[in-house]
């Protein structure tokens, strides 16, 4: 573009650069904490001298590691959206809405709603429809904190979408369908499987070896094969 610039204002005749391609960047390697990993993260942002932003931001990394949320949809959450009779909760996006400008609903996971009655039971007064779920708006001083403490690679707020998404691929057994509608991807799991491609290949492997049609088979190919040796 700078050079298309130089050729329309008369400081070069044509653009060398014109027939030139752009190199596609290779993706990152994901780093995601491991179950261990995360909660030593959550244990040292709780115990940051025993500040109340530690504890507040532990709560905002763990409801995102435990939702799939992504952070502006955490941060927009209030206690209206989660329905504890019907074991589900309403990402809406507040103001900004979601990404897809989409609402959706999503199962209320029993770790998820575990943590959202521990939180609950922690307020210092009952939260109405319209009181925020979170109370901050970033961890990100603190996540920084706590990994340099722990000598852990920098995890950002979206580590723990990916935290969330990996687990739930572990957990259904590779239904990437499903993973991607509580994420609110509207294209059927194409971009969760194509992310986590790795851990489709290893549930293919384990799932293999269950392929066994008779528990005989083994001494049935040795007999085969040397039949057709003959």
């Amino acid at each position: 573009m700078i050079l298309d610039y130089a050729v329309e204002h008369g400081l070069l005749l044509e653009n060398p650069a014109r027939t030139l391609k752009r190199r596609k960047e290779g993706k990152k390697a994901l780093l995601i904490p491991n179950m261990e990993q995360f909660r030593a993260l959550l244990a040292q942002m709780r115990s940051a001298d025993g500040k109340r932003d530690g504890r507040r931001s532990a709560d905002l990394v763990e409801f995102l590691a435990l939702s799939g949320c992504r952070l502006g949809e955490a941060t927009a959450m209030k206690w209206g959206e989660v329905n504890f009779k019907l074991k589900a909760f309403t990402v809406t996006g507040g103001e900004d809405g979601t990404k897809n400008h989409e609402a959706r609903t999503v199962p209320l996971f029993p770790s998820l709603e575990a943590f959202l009655l521990r939180l609950r039971d922690s307020l210092p007064e009952p939260a109405n429809r319209d009181t925020p779920l979170l109370t901050i708006k970033s961890a990100r001083k603190c996540l920084d904190n706590a990994c340099r403490e722990l000598g852990l690679p920098p995890c950002s707020h979206h580590t723990f979408r990916h935290f969330f998404c990996s687990n739930a691929i572990e957990k259904t057994g590779g239904h990437f369908k499903t993973v991607a509608a509580w994420l609110g991807h509207k294209d059927g799991g194409v971009l969760v499987a194509r992310t986590y491609g790795h851990l489709r290949d290893e549930f293919s492997t384990a799932l293999a070896l269950r392929m066994v049609f008779d528990e005989e088979q083994p001494d049935n190919v040795i007999n085969l094969r040397q039949a057709a040796n003959r």
